[in-house]
């Protein structure tokens, strides 16, 4: 898709598009892009920066939010450097500087295409992926934010995207070992924490073990199907019941794992009840 307000651009590189057997689609302004972002197939995009409606940068922002993983280059005046490199910071993977030779935009169509055919590649391999990975910490209250930030993190760098799944993950990432700290270790230093966390393509799961006591794992599930039974010592747990798609515990109550489905897909398993 190519997106630029002056008609001689948009034919221009529609042409040289052409050229390489590819089909071209095109937009004036950002808006217009969005439009065609929601309702076509689109392997590559290179956008105009300077535009009315929506300019570059923010269409950048905006398109990445409907699909993150097209590749998209930038249309840059001469002596424009400032904004290409801001572009290439909002996402932009490189930039075509005016005026442009044949042979510049086809290189960077080229590598464009490189980069989307790795991504669909690396989808398709990760269907059949596995990862885990397992923390330690001691009950110190001042390392639960860099275990919720490396957590965050690592879903990122897993592939989950959404802003919305991220955020959800992290306040049940921080109730739960509060909670694990607070009520199962008593803040004992020398008792540990153990995270677990499994990545597939269907699901997040992340499992937390302290070694406290525990509680009654069945009484609380009777209760907790009671809806005028208001339990504020189990505030965390409604909230992580909300957010998350799945929460058990093993028998002792010491141990919990919550699991969010990345694509939509809920399993019969047991579900934390939601009141």
């Amino acid at each position: 898709m190519i997106i630029d307000d002056e008609e001689e651009i948009r034919l221009s590189l529609s042409k040289i598009v052409e050229q390489l057997d590819l089909i071209p689609l095109t937009a004036q302004d950002g808006l217009e892009a969005l439009n065609l972002l929601k309702s076509k197939k689109i392997d590559l995009i290179i956008t105009d920066l300077m535009m009315p409606q929506m300019d570059g940068l923010k269409f950048i922002v905006k398109s990445k939010e409907i699909n993150p993983r097209i590749p998209i280059a930038v249309i840059s005046g001469y002596g424009d450097a400032k904004n290409a490199s801001f572009a290439l910071t909002r996402g932009a993977f490189n930039f075509i500087t005016k005026p442009f030779t044949i042979k510049e935009v086809e290189n960077v169509i080229r590598k464009g295409l490189r980069l989307r055919e790795l991504s669909l590649g690396t989808d398709k391999l990760l269907q059949n992926v596995q990862n885990q990975t397992e923390i330690v910490i001691p009950s110190y209250p001042h390392l639960l934010p860099s275990v919720i930030f490396y957590i965050t993190k690592e879903c990122q760098w897993r592939g989950i995207d959404s802003e919305n799944v991220l955020n959800n993950i992290s306040v049940c990432t921080d109730e739960i070992l509060s909670n694990a700290l607070v009520h199962g270790n008593k803040k004992n230093p020398k008792k540990k924490i153990s995270v677990q966390l499994n990545f597939d393509a269907r699901k997040f799961t992340l499992t937390v073990k302290d070694e406290g006591k525990g509680f009654d794992v069945k009484k609380f599930s009777r209760q907790l199907k009671e809806s005028h039974l208001d339990i504020p010592s189990k505030r965390g747990l409604f909230i992580i019941g909300y957010l998350m798609d799945e929460i058990s515990f093993n028998e002792k109550g010491n141990e919990i794992t919550a699991r969010k489905y990345l694509q939509g897909i809920t399993d019969t398993a047991t579900q934390l009840p939601k009141h």
